[in-house]
């Protein structure tokens, strides 16, 4: 892929931000807070749901898209540092009450799959990073089921490679339009259409703490493999193929794990605690009238952008003991564990980015590749 110049027009809130890193096209995220969406989700979870930090609002850019059941849709993004591709997975929240986005916004928000990607996404076939702009598209449908509405659309992304497991997320106001048969259907099929509701998977959650059950990705990222979903729905494409799926056990969503019993299976290290407290009816300006049921990656977080998209460090590590600077060119989208042994950087532009730390616990084996050999420290 030739390298082409960055220029999103549109896009107003991008101007800042660098276009090395991957962030929701289409549909037309919510006003992103400076530096929010090309930064993982706290490890935390603080920033948990749509990468919105404490006391953050979601505020639509323009009016949100409309997206017809049944119908074709399509998501698209910007941002060449798709390490490796992953997995990606599309849901819904809502419906949300008289467009009142900004108090729809909390942590109780109950999430249904309607699409999932295992492997090869936000890009498909790739190695490492992109040389030049995502060509990449991925279509999927609202499925039959969903009641008509406004909605808070979600992206979540899982990349194959990096330093540390992480999970990423960007947001988007739609509004979902009836399916033009809709007014002609059978009373059979017209029962059919809303039973349909209850079968929509939880949102699969890891890499966020407490948040996601102490849930990590950890296993397939080691091994360089995009995850196979617990639950990835009925709606799922393998762009890639399943060969060099990683089976995902454990699934942080305490929604999921309670569907299951808490019997999810963790990796061998993980101790999955059962959910605790009672979920509030009141912070959230949502319905749950859909949902009722009767059954390597760069953590941005650390990082700056300039007007030239060159990366400066703000991290407060050592300088002297991780530095990047080298005369020799690096390989676009590899990445390289430092001389300590405890951080990486990325190819980024012909040049290596900032220092960036390895999970704690783990160090990574001196040396550049598409991917970093991470073990125990």
């Amino acid at each position: 892929m030739r390298r082409e110049p960055f220029s999103f027009v549109a896009v107003s809130t991008l101007f800042s931000l660098s276009v090395a890193h991957v962030v929701l096209e289409n549909p037309k995220p919510f006003r992103f807070v400076e530096y929010g969406p090309t930064n993982p989700i706290e490890p935390s979870g603080s920033d948990f749901p749509c990468k919105m930090p404490p006391g953050a609002q979601l505020e639509p850019e323009g009016l949100p898209t409309v997206m017809t059941i049944g119908e074709e849709q399509t998501a698209s993004f910007l941002g060449q540092a798709v390490h490796g591709g992953g997995s990606c997975q599309f849901s819904l929240s809502g419906p949300v009450i008289n467009g009142s986005w900004a108090n729809s916004l909390s942590k109780d928000l109950e999430w249904k799959v309607i699409h999932s990607i295992e492997g090869g996404c936000p890009a498909r076939n790739v190695k490492g990073n992109l040389d030049g702009p995502n060509q990449d598209k991925y279509s999927f449908q609202i499925p039959v089921g969903i009641e008509p509405g406004d909605y808070i659309f979600s992206w979540t992304w899982f990349p194959r490679i990096g330093g540390q497991p992480e999970i990423y997320q960007n947001c988007a106001p739609i509004t979902v339009s009836p399916a033009k048969a809709t007014t002609r259907m059978p009373n059979t099929d017209r029962r059919a259409f809303f039973i349909k509701r209850t079968e929509f998977p939880e949102l699969f959650m890891a890499n966020m703490g407490e948040v996601s059950g102490d849930c990590t990705t950890e296993e397939a990222l080691t091994k360089q493999l995009a995850i196979a979903f617990p639950n990835p729905g009925s709606s799922v494409d393998h762009p890639e193929g399943t060969a060099n799926l990683f089976k995902q056990q454990c699934d942080g969503n305490p929604r999921a794990r309670k569907a299951q019993g808490d019997n999810f299976v963790g990796t061998s290290h993980l101790s999955i605690p059962s959910q605790s407290g009672s979920t509030s009816s009141t912070e959230s300006n949502t319905s749950n009238t859909l949902f009722s049921s009767t059954t390597s990656i760069i953590p941005a977080s650390s990082v700056t952008f300039s007007s030239s998209t060159r990366l400066e460090s703000t991290s407060t590590s050592d300088a002297s003991t991780t530095s990047t600077s080298s005369p020799e060119p690096c390989i676009e989208g590899h990445l390289t564990c430092l001389g300590d042994g405890t951080h990486f950087a990325t190819c980024t532009g012909g040049q290596l980015t900032a220092p960036q730390p390895i999970a704690p616990g783990f160090k990574c084996k001196v040396g550049s590749g598409i991917g970093l050999d991470i073990s125990p420290a």
